[in-house]
């Protein structure tokens, strides 16, 4: 790398930079899980498959 890529830093305002890009993630996420929700075969709010349930767990008593 250049010695002297740090001079962008000058040009570009770091925590500008950071919002944009934390910004520009979520909004791709969103857009992603958005497009797999329109489709038939990624849809897993009605695929009708139901959610996993909660097995009763017994306590264990210390014996003496």
């Amino acid at each position: 790398m250049s010695p002297d890529l740090w001079k962008i830093w000058l040009l570009v305002d770091p925590r500008r930079m950071l919002v944009a890009l934390f910004a520009f993630l979520i909004v791709l996420g969103l857009a992603i899980h958005m497009i797999l929700l329109s489709t038939a075969e990624f849809n897993w709010l009605e695929d009708g498959v139901p959610a996993a349930t909660v097995q009763q767990v017994t306590p264990v008593v210390p014996q003496r």
